[in-house]
């Protein structure tokens, strides 16, 4: 993880490549002057002195050091949706402008790579100024079973197959109609895309279990032949995770205990079978989904309902399992934690560490008098929040697609 960095130190440089010639346009900004005017992808042209000022005949790219790939931008609000979520902490950061039709920089370096590297990495003075990765060639398949048709992965056709590098120069190959279906299947349980489990079967019987971590994403399934059917998954779940935590970050701001009510929230949920009092807890709140009073009052779930996720809101999500277990019982442990944790960004398994402490705490739950401590935590992240990005209000949620739309200065 790169170093804090404070938002005047900042750098931001904005290339336009040629990828037919060795020409190019590079310009440099201070995150403080994109926070004083504002920045939209009409702006990233005309910094670059670009005569089209089409938006949509170009492709617009951010990267950063904590990124492991390029990430595509595809409207003016997914600058600071992708600012705020990997970039925020990084020395440099680099928009990169190609043609529409030209092939990603995930994929393919420009003739003028080497020298507008060189160049960026003059101007930053010892700053980290990334390479994006290029994937090595692949040089074979794994020896695997396909595990939904269990025929030898060697016998798939080449453009049936996706291949995912692992790192340290291991490849794992699957059919492209297993990881869709198991990926789709997934989303619609409500698994976070980067918490996604598949399966590789050897020849011998072995079960090899792999996670397609957001470096998998960036690394393999949204570059190569197979890009077209896994992007759009990834830049879903990119526009809708920023809205979130736009949102997340002003329930923070408004409410002084959030943070620590989501935590309660879920260790409740999770221990709901073994703990009468976590029961009691949740059944008093007098919600079937037990978003109510002592974790959160009638604004906040109201607030709560409307965040978004992947099949719309998370009301949205909350009608769709009552469906799903209509005729049945919907289990806290097991259907709303899982659910409640990935919209909350609440990780059971960090909130269990703390054990006896938490339970103590909880075993006279009051969540409108929480410690001054936790408050402290959660004012110095909504300061920092606010500070890099000068905001007073909640953000508002992207749209996808091109198109350049007004220019604001307020988010940022």
């Amino acid at each position: 993880m790169a170093s804090e960095t404070r938002p005047d130190d900042q750098l931001w440089f904005f290339l336009k490549e040629n990828m037919a010639l060795p020409s190019y346009v590079q310009k440099q900004f201070t995150l403080k002057d994109i926070q004083q005017k504002g920045l939209s992808l009409a702006d990233c042209l005309k910094i670059t002195n670009s005569a089209d000022s089409n938006v949509n005949k170009y492709a617009f790219y951010i990267h950063s050091v904590s990124m492991a790939a390029a990430v595509r931008l595809l409207s003016d609000e997914s600058i600071l949706a992708t600012f705020n979520i990997y970039c925020r902490k990084d020395p440099v950061v680099t928009i990169l402008i190609r043609a529409a039709d030209d092939l990603s920089p995930n994929t393919s370096r420009a003739p003028s790579h080497q020298n507008s590297l060189a160049e960026r990495r003059k101007i930053s003075r010892g700053k980290v100024v990334p390479e994006i990765f290029i994937q090595p060639k692949v040089r074979h398949a794994s020896g695997s079973m396909d595990v939904s048709t269990m025929e030898p992965i060697a016998d798939v056709a080449e453009s049936e197959k996706v291949t995912l590098y692992l790192g340290g120069g291991m490849f794992e190959t699957f059919t492209k109609e297993y990881l869709l279906c198991w990926i789709n299947s997934q989303l619609e349980d409500g698994k976070p895309l980067t918490d996604i489990v598949v399966q590789s079967l050897r020849p011998d019987g072995e079960i090899k279990r792999l996670a397609l971590t957001a470096e998998v994403w960036q690394h393999s399934l949204v570059r190569g032949q197979w890009k077209d059917n896994f992007l759009p998954l990834w830049n879903d779940y990119n526009r809708v995770r920023g809205s979130r935590e736009s949102i997340l970050a002003a329930l923070s701001r408004d409410i002084p205990n959030f943070s620590a009510a989501c935590q309660n929230f879920i260790h409740d949920l999770r221990t709901f079978g073994g703990n009468k009092k976590s029961r009691q807890r949740l059944d008093g709140t007098g919600h079937e989904f037990y978003l109510g009073v002592p974790y959160f009052n009638d604004e906040t779930r109201e607030r709560l309902l409307r965040i978004p996720t992947r099949n719309g809101t998370l009301a949205t999500d909350l009608r769709q399992l009552a469906i799903k277990r209509s005729g049945g019982e919907i289990c806290a442990a097991h259907d709303l934690s899982p659910l409640y944790e990935a919209v909350l960004g609440v990780q059971w398994d960090k909130v269990k560490e703390k054990g006896t402490a938490l339970h103590d705490q909880m075993s006279s739950l009051n969540l409108d008098s929480q410690t001054s401590k936790t408050k402290q935590i959660v004012k110095k992240g909504s300061q920092i929040f606010n500070k890099a990005f000068n905001r007073k209000g909640g953000g508002g949620r992207g749209k996808g697609g091109g198109g350049s739309g007004s220019r604001s200065t307020e988010a940022w």
